[in-house]
């Protein structure tokens, strides 16, 4: 039966699985490590473009925080999308993600697009709404996919769906802002088409008329190839922000690109102007520049919980048992964790362990890695194993894992190896992250090993069982817990305890429900995370 330092060892786990999420924020291994993040602030933003941050500044139509944002987000420097995505961005229409990025390769649902083009573009609605049957009565963009189709932005498929996770075209993004705008086109469309594009056949029929009137109003950048439009192949979120610029722009909303923007030969129709010869050349900003505005615009530093909190803000969402989310490549984490009472003894017990990941699990796949030390007041390096956990990000905050904890055991340990697969997803409750109760993750796995029930284990029978997870963010830096390992159920509190630090704490009750061990037992887990 799994008990001392087993037990122990699953605590300690899911401590450092929360507390790994919580830095990664949303998952994404790319953010440099929290105390680097407050002392080069000012460094990021001098890196960053000073074109794109003038060209927020000629707008004068933005929040202090987004201005802050365009100044620190930490992919779009070089993207050809950088000056369509820094426009919008100082507007709100669209934001980078608590690690500070962007992400500007990746996919964009139909779901993702409906918000996007609903608070780029407020209009009144122009017919009645559609009850859509997969959209579930908490989805998160529910109301803004309604918007969408009112407003004419985009519609249903037959039956009544709207397939809201499915990855959108290019084609479909076009012909969305075409009719959502009653844009139209004084050339005939097979000829604007034929000219404009070389692969002008692959154009579905329904979208050729909205695709000219698209072109013909300059809504259209094609990167790298002008004259090749891939109007089949899913739009990333910087075409998106590249459609939607040049909407705006069209509209008035947004300057047209400068003339020595290098991605205004990519707008399809657009003659840029001749550049100015006494132009000066644009300069990084300095570090004193920034503080002045910053200073003059009231901007303040982004908060570091938004930089380490995960996709349930206020910590973790495990106590016990495995979630699918885990540590990609650059960062590494230690954590140790503490039980009163280990199970059917009266002896206090202790672990401690350290991991690291490797890989990228948006992109591919991740693979954490976790030594374990299994008992902290015994033969302290004597006990111990190593665990390892492959896992992938999906759409829509899905992710799936697979692992074996325990894989490889050196000295005494109790519980011996485990198999599992799991599947998390967070669901978001409110679109502000830092309001109470915004978000929910869930996790529902199988498992053989310590997951078998405990009458399986104490009579050797091989099984599989189920375990799941269940957090809710209660506040910005806190998250209620409630687990299922298995065998027993565990209700914990993970908390962030300081703004500056990415560190998590994880107190928690384990065997509530009395049917394994002997009774209710009280467990601590505290863990840390940085960058390597």
């Amino acid at each position: 039966m799994c008990i001392v330092k087993a037990a122990t060892t699953t605590i300690l786990l899911a401590t450092l699985a929360c507390c790994e999420l919580s830095y990664k924020a949303n998952a994404n291994p790319s953010l440099p490590i929290a105390q680097k993040q407050l002392g080069d602030r000012a460094m990021a933003v001098k890196q960053n473009s000073a074109t794109a941050l003038e060209q927020v500044l000629q707008t004068r139509k933005f929040k202090a925080s987004d201005l802050a944002q365009v100044s620190t987000l930490n992919d779009i420097q070089g993207s050809w999308a950088q000056s369509f995505i820094a426009g919008l961005v100082s507007r709100g229409i669209v934001q980078g993600f608590p690690d500070g990025s962007f992400r500007p390769d990746e996919p964009v649902t139909r779901a993702q697009f409906a918000a996007i083009v609903t608070k780029a573009f407020p209009q009144q609605s122009n017919r009645n709404a559609i009850a859509f049957a997969d959209l579930p009565e908490y989805y998160w963009a529910k109301d803004a996919i309604q918007t969408a189709y009112q407003t004419g932005f985009l519609a249903g498929y037959p039956n009544n769906t709207f397939l809201p996770e499915q990855n959108i075209p290019r084609v479909q993004v076009l012909v969305a802002l075409a009719n959502g705008l009653n844009l139209s086109a004084k050339a005939e469309s097979s000829t604007l088409l034929d000219t404009s594009y070389q692969d002008a056949a692959e154009i579905p029929d329904f979208a050729r008329s909205p695709v000219a009137a698209a072109t013909a109003n300059r809504l259209v950048v094609n990167y790298p190839n002008k004259d090749v439009l891939h109007p089949n192949q899913t739009a990333t979120r910087a075409d998106v922000a590249a459609f939607i610029y040049q909407a705006l722009a069209n509209q008035g909303e947004m300057p047209q690109l400068r003339a020595d923007d290098p991605m205004a030969e990519y707008v399809v129709g657009l003659q840029p102007a001749t550049p100015v010869a006494s132009a000066p050349e644009p300069q990084p900003l300095t570090p004193e520049q920034v503080a002045k505005l910053r200073q003059q615009y009231r901007i303040e530093a982004t908060p570091l919980t938004a930089l380490i909190r995960p996709s349930v803000v206020g910590g973790g969402s495990s106590v016990g048992s495995p979630t699918a989310f885990g540590a990609g490549w650059g960062s590494a984490f230690f954590g140790t964790s503490f039980q009163g009472r280990a199970r059917d003894t009266s002896k206090s017990d202790g672990a401690a362990s350290f991991g690291f990941g490797l890989g990228d699990a948006s992109r591919a796949v991740g693979l954490e890695i976790a030594a374990t030390t299994v008992d902290l007041y015994g033969n302290t390096f004597g006990d111990g194993t190593i665990s390892f956990k492959l896992h992938r990000l999906l759409p829509a905050n899905f992710g799936i894992a697979v692992g074996v904890e325990n894989a490889i055991i050196w000295g005494e340990t109790d519980g011996g190896s485990s198999l599992y697969g799991v599947v998390s997803k967070v669901f978001s409750l409110t679109e502000d992250a830092a309001k109470p109760f915004s978000k929910i993750t869930t996790s529902v796995g199988l498992g053989g090993g310590r997951f078998r029930s405990e009458e399986d284990v104490e009579d050797g029978n091989d099984t599989v069982n189920v375990f799941g997870s269940m957090g809710l963010q209660a506040t910005e830096q806190l998250s209620l817990i409630a687990d299922w390992t298995g065998q027993d159920l565990n209700l914990g509190v993970s908390v962030v305890p300081f703004r500056s630090l990415p560190l998590v704490i994880t107190p928690s009750l384990a065997d509530v429900t009395g049917n394994a061990g002997d009774g209710v037992r009280f467990v601590l887990g505290v863990g840390y995370v940085g960058r390597f």
